[in-house]
């Protein structure tokens, strides 16, 4: 007997599964196709926004806004099916804590912080951002030198004087939120496997054929398979899914991709995980020219910090881990931070989207109506809101 469903999900990240849970909630017959076999384990998505800044003439109080603990609060929780908890600097002090989550996805509160050195190409970026934060009534604090070095997560003043500081001027801005990232994609998947059941969401499912009689599938064992499919096909444009859906845009709506490429521009990063032998700040999180470093982990930070530094670096030479990204990532951690040696736990490429188009691409597939929809990767509680927006408009 053939299945039937209202919508058919197809993606490899967390986005289907956000999407099923809202779907699911109003009452449609959903099912979710993954390509991959990594249970939606693609990691396109982002703890926090990178803020990584061109120009500063966009809408900074918009972004800053939807930065906001609060907010990312607010943009997670609507479809997470358990506890999300929120910690700040503040709460190190209280020792009579309210009851807790301690195994939830955490939104914590920390500062940013930029900084660039004062001969660079990006001194005037810094400064023009910090006029703009002023303007804002956000409070930036300027500071110059050592005394914004040392804030640095992992600065350690070991042989300060030996190391060939470069003078460094820079502020300190308001608290953004990041979230575990993790935990929330397990807490959801967990949910939408036991809600819709194990045949109702798929991973190393390949789409065969689309047409009026049905959706064709097949698995890695056992015949092909079809699924009627009521009211439309919605694919979530992340990196792993790029290539087919060009091919599918091609194939049903080849006009659109003009549009489309017009409407995106892609970044590639380099994600290193460093340990320290000490703990590191947990209460910043800095910008260094092309360079974000933060003190990394799950849940609570405990006293001091967490031992795993984060840093994203950001590649325009189109060699990664090459020579440059080396002295780059080398001057920050022996020079700045004055560490004498480091472990590398990983270095994964990260390729990342800047979108200025959010509305779905719609096609008909042979009689099936489709949506692709962009924003399904980067920071994560803004693939919950591209994806919520959606769905209320299906």
């Amino acid at each position: 007997m053939k299945q039937t469903v209202d919508y058919l999900l197809v993606g490899t990240g967390v986005a289907p599964l956000l999407a099923a849970q809202r779907l699911s909630n109003r009452g449609d017959r959903v099912m979710i196709f993954n390509p991959d076999s990594d249970f939606f384990l693609e990691n396109s998505e982002l703890p926090l926004d990178l803020l990584s800044f061109e120009t500063t003439n966009h809408d900074l109080g918009r972004r800053f806004s939807n930065n906001l603990p609060e907010q990312v609060y607010r943009d997670l929780i609507s479809e997470f099916p358990g506890a999300i908890e929120m910690w700040k600097e503040e709460d190190e002090k209280n020792l009579n804590r309210p009851f807790q989550v301690e195994s939830a996805p955490w939104v914590r509160s920390r500062h940013r912080m930029w900084l660039a050195q004062e001969k660079s190409y990006t001194v005037e970026r810094v400064e023009n951002l910090y006029l703009r934060l002023l303007e804002m009534g956000l409070k930036p604090r300027w500071f110059e030198g050592s005394s914004l070095i040392r804030q640095l997560p992992g600065f350690t003043a070991r042989n300060l004087e030996a190391r060939k500081l470069k003078n460094c001027v820079g502020f300190i801005g308001p608290r953004f939120g990041d979230v575990d990232v993790n935990r929330y994609r397990t807490g959801l998947l967990e949910y939408i496997r036991e809600k819709l059941g194990r045949d109702h969401i798929l991973t190393n499912a390949h789409l065969l054929d689309i047409d009026q009689k049905g959706v064709g599938y097949q698995l890695v064992s056992g015949p092909p398979k079809t699924i009627e499919v009521t009211r439309a096909i919605l694919y979530f444009w992340t990196p792993k899914l790029e290539r087919m859906l060009r091919g599918l845009l091609e194939k049903y709506d080849p006009r659109m991709m003009g549009e489309f490429d017009a409407s995106v521009r892609k970044q590639t990063w380099e994600e290193w995980e460093i340990l320290s032998r000490d703990p590191v700040n947990p209460h910043v999180v800095a910008h260094m020219d092309g360079l974000r470093i933060w003190s990394h982990g799950d849940g609570v930070p405990p006293p001091g910090g967490w031992n795993l530094v984060k840093i994203m670096r950001r590649d325009q030479t189109g060699v990664l881990l090459g020579e440059q990204s080396l002295n780059e990532v080398s001057d920050l951690v022996f020079q700045y931070l004055g560490w004498d040696r480091f472990t590398l736990r990983k270095m994964t490429p990260r390729t990342v989207y800047r979108w200025n188009r959010f509305t779905p691409i719609e096609y008909e597939a042979d009689g099936v109506r489709s949506m692709v929809i962009q924003s399904c990767d980067g920071p994560l509680h803004w693939i919950a809101r591209q994806v919520r927006q959606t769905i209320d408009q299906v």
